[in-house]
């Protein structure tokens, strides 16, 4: 097939933190220019050192300064003027729903007939926890006004989690068979498979952002509790956000428990070969990557049960689901595992072999990339 030229709009890309949403599209770049396809990546930046184009194989990246972050995630930023005068181009794959990028490519699509891809990597709906009135208000005026022009715009809407499809149905209203399932995908190579086993010390590892939503503090209150119980636990975060001063304040005396902040992605493997569970306690997950990742290795994985993290675990087949927001579920699911650690990791290595198949680049490429075909042919 002839190659195309593709502009990919992201509010975030290649970092060395942790960022699920930013490695996608990073992986998914450089996957396609590696395939002859010509790729333009719109995406901000948060110094003006930074050079406005870099250029790699097959693919230029445009960065725009972005001064300050609305509500702590939204970068602000201005594009629109350069993405109405890009030429010749086949699709344009605009990546989340939320974001100012993805508000101006929509713009853009209503003056300019270019096929639209719209992907959706959470933030569907309300979050399921306290934010205050301003940023529950603000997120529900978006749903219904901006959002919705959005979806309008796109030609296709691809999901990474089935849980948010049916959130976006009611906000639709109409052309709901333009959605569909694109798996959340992981560079395979990178994570090897390993066999689990608990030696002297059992350590538990959380991955992401130390953020309200990511049910930060009810972990920490369980972590608190097992330290009393348990002498044989070790508790490791890795990544940073609003809430790692309290957990400094909370967990400053105690030899138990590593705050290693963020840390080079290419790093993570080398955590999770030495962990023997990863934990994720959030309130609001659309198809998280931490968790795909886990499972290509053969890590045994404890998860709130919500978003698309059921579908993940085969409902708690292939890992353990507990009622998100609730401590005693929680402290009893790590418990558990504690006790059955031989059967959880037969279970985890049994489910593997279906998670580095399904949630592949090299899988999930050959999917976008077809779609892209079938836009640019219409």
């Amino acid at each position: 097939m002839e190659p195309l030229k593709i502009v990919q709009v992201t509010p975030f890309f290649e970092s060395k933190s942790y960022g699920g949403t930013e490695r996608y599209v990073s992986y998914l770049s450089r996957e396609l220019a590696n395939r002859g396809h010509y790729i333009d990546v719109f995406t901000t930046k948060k110094s003006t050192k930074i050079p406005y184009q870099s250029y790699y194989k097959n693919m230029t990246v445009h960065r725009f300064f972005s001064p300050w972050d609305v509500f702590g995630i939204n970068p602000a930023c201005i594009m629109l003027h350069k993405l109405m005068k890009v030429h010749d181009v086949d699709v344009f794959h605009v990546h989340s729903y939320i974001y100012f990028t993805t508000i101006q490519a929509a713009i853009t699509k209503l003056f300019r007939s270019i096929p639209f891809l719209l992907h959706i990597h959470g933030g569907v709906g309300r979050p399921p926890y306290k934010t205050g009135f301003l940023k529950e208000f603000a997120k529900l005026f978006y749903d219904l006004t901006l959002g919705r022009f959005v979806l309008s715009q796109a030609d296709m809407v691809a999901s990474v989690s089935k849980f948010d499809i049916e959130l976006l149905k009611p906000i639709m209203r109409s052309g709901t068979e333009r959605l569909m399932i694109v798996n959340n995908a992981i560079d395979i190579k990178l994570f090897p498979e390993i066999s689990p086993s608990f030696n002297e010390q059992f350590i538990v590892t959380y991955v992401g952002d130390l953020e309200p939503w990511k049910g930060i503090v009810y972990y920490s209150q369980v972590i608190q509790k097992l330290l009393k119980t348990k002498k044989n636990i070790t508790f490791w975060f890795i990544g940073n956000g609003s809430l790692l001063p309290m957990l400094e304040r909370k967990f400053r005396n105690e030899k138990r428990v590593k705050l290693y902040g963020s840390i080079d992605h290419l790093k993570i493997p080398e955590v999770l070969a030495k962990s023997n569970i990863l934990v994720l306690p959030s309130y609001w997950e659309g198809s998280p990557t931490t968790i795909i990742e886990a499972m290509a290795m053969g890590v045994p994985v404890i998860a709130s049960n919500i978003g698309d993290i059921s579908r993940l675990l085969n409902k708690g087949k292939t890992g353990t689901l507990f009622d998100v927001g609730k401590s005693e579920s929680l402290e009893k699911a790590i418990l558990t595992v504690m006790k059955d650690y031989e059967y959880k990791v037969s279970i985890a290595l049994k489910a593997r072999k279906k998670i580095r198949s399904e949630f592949s680049f090299q899988s999930v490429t050959d999917q976008i990339e077809q779609i892209y075909y079938d836009l640019a042919n219409r």
